[in-house]
C-alpha cells in the first residue's frame, strides 16, 4: 500500500509536527509513506530525520488549478492506494486532486472544531462528497463537521495524536532554564504555547494573569508563539492596560520549546476550541501541571484533578484560582504532572497512533477491493 499524506508546510505548528511524527512512524513500521507540501516559510521544522524519499516539496506558489493538475498528474504516475489531506486546507487539494487522479482512497482531515466559512467552507463540501471519509484526532471534532460541511459520522474516524516525550525534555534544570529567560529561579512561571490566533484566546490568559498578578505578583506569565499581523501588539497592550505588561513576556516562535518547558512551572490553554491540544501533550509528556478550559473534548485528555485541571470556558477568575493553588502547592503540581506523564505513556504514543492511522487507511481500502 503506497499512502501519501498532504501538508501546506512545515511551520513550526502542532498539526505539522504531528504529519511528520505520523510520517516518521509509519516508515519505521514498514509502509510505504511520503509527505507532499506544497508552501515554504520561515519558521519550519527540520525534517532532516525522516528519509529524503519520504518527504517531497511541490510548490504551488499562488496558483491553485495548475497545482491541482500537477497534484493529480503526481498521485496518478506514484500509483498512491491512500491519498490523506492532513488539514483542512491540504484536504481540499488532496481531495480533488485524488478523486481525479482515481486514487482508491482519499481522506480530508480535520484537527479542530469545525471553523471553516465562506469559500473555505463551500469546498469542505464539495469534498465531502468526493472523499472516502475524514480523519480527526478528536471525538469532540465528529459533530462539527456534521454540522458544517454534511460529513456523514460513520464515516468520520478517530485517530488520537502521538507524542515523542524524548523530544521536549531539556538538559536543563528549572532554575538553568528560567535564568536563560531572564527569570528568577523562585519565580513562578505560567505559559500558553501556540500561535496568536483567535482560537486560542490569548485574552483570556492576559486577564488571568492580572488576577493572578494581585496575589502573586512576582509570577511571570510567558507567552510563546507567533501571529500573522499586529496579535501580539495588541495583547502588549492589554497587558499595559490590565498593569501586567512587565510580567507578561513575548517570547515569539521558538525552536527551543523543551527550555521553556522547563522553566515552566503551569502551562495553560485558553482556547474556544480544539482538537486534541498539542502544546498539553507535549506539557504533559515531561510532567508539568496543565490547567485548560473546558473546551468541547478536553475530557478526552484531561481528567480533571488527576493529571491537569479545568476551568469554565472564558472564566479568568477560574483559571486564575487554579494557578495560584499550583503555584503555592509543590506537591500537588508534582502529583497532577506525574500522573500527566503517565496519560502520555498509556494513551498517546507516536507508534499508537501510526498503528491507528494504518488501521484506518488499511480497512478502507480492503473495503474498496471488495
Amino acid at each position: 500500500m503506497r499512502i501519501a499524506i498532504v501538508l501546506d508546510s512545515l511551520i513550526r505548528g502542532g498539526a505539522e509536527r504531528q504529519a511528520l511524527y505520523a510520517t516518521g512512524e509509519l516508515t519505521q513500521l514498514g509502509y510505504d509513506v511520503e509527505l507532499i507540501y506544497y508552501n515554504r516559510v520561515d519558521a519550519a521544522y527540520d525534517s532532516s530525520a525522516l528519509r529524503p524519499d519520504t518527504i517531497s516539496f511541490m510548490p504551488k506558489r499562488g496558483r491553485p488549478f495548475r497545482f491541482l493538475w500537477q497534484l493529480q498528474s503526481y498521485f496518478r504516475s506514484k500509483r498512491f492506494d491512500v491519498v490523506h489531506g492532513w488539514m483542512g486546507g491540504p484536504s481540499i487539494y488532496a481531495g480533488l486532486a485524488g478523486r481525479v487522479a482515481g486514487v482508491p482512497i482519499v481522506f480530508a482531515g480535520y484537527r479542530c472544531e469545525y471553523d471553516g466559512t465562506g469559500a473555505t467552507r463551500m469546498a469542505h463540501r464539495v469534498v465531502n462528497k468526493l472523499v472516502t471519509g475524514w480523519i480527526v484526532n478528536s471525538k469532540a471534532t465528529v459533530p462539527s463537521l456534521v454540522r458544517g460541511v454534511g460529513a456523514n459520522p460513520s464515516k468520520v474516524r478517530v485517530v488520537y495524536n502521538g507524542i515523542d516525550p524524548k523530544a521536549f525534555t531539556s538538559g536543563l534544570t528549572a532554575v538553568e532554564a528560567k535564568a536563560k529567560l531572564g527569570i528568577p529561579g523562585n519565580a513562578g512561571t505560567v505559559s500558553i504555547i501556540g500561535q496568536l490566533r483567535p482560537q486560542k484566546n490569548h485574552s483570556l490568559f492576559i486577564q488571568m494573569a492580572a488576577v493572578v498578578a494581585k496575589q502573586l505578583p512576582a509570577t511571570e506569565f510567558l507567552v510563546v508563539g507567533h501571529g500573522t499581523g499586529d496579535e501580539q501588539q495588541v495583547f502588549e497592550r492589554l497587558a499595559e492596560s490590565l498593569g501586567v505588561g512587565k510580567q507578561v513576556r513575548f517570547l515569539g516562535s521558538r525552536s527551543d520549546i523543551p527550555d521553556v518547558l522547563a522553566a515552566t512551572d503551569i502551562v495553560m490553554l485558553t482556547s474556544h476550541y480544539e482538537g486534541v491540544s498539542n502544546s498539553l501533550l507535549e506539557a504533559m509528556s515531561v510532567g508539568r501541571a496543565v490547567v485548560s478550559t473546558a473546551y468541547a473534548g478536553v475530557d478526552e485528555l484531561i481528567t480533571n484533578g488527576h493529571d491537569g485541571l479545568i476551568a469554565p470556558m472564558g472564566d479568568a477568575g477560574a483559571l486564575a484560582s487554579h494557578v495560584v493553588s499550583l503555584l503555592l502547592d509543590a506537591k500537588l503540581r508534582e502529583r497532577l504532572g506525574q500522573a500527566a506523564r503517565e496519560t502520555i505513556r498509556s494513551r498517546f504514543t507516536m507508534s499508537a497512533m501510526a498503528r491507528n492511522l494504518h488501521s484506518v487507511y488499511q480497512e478502507a481500502f480492503d473495503r474498496s477491493q471488495q
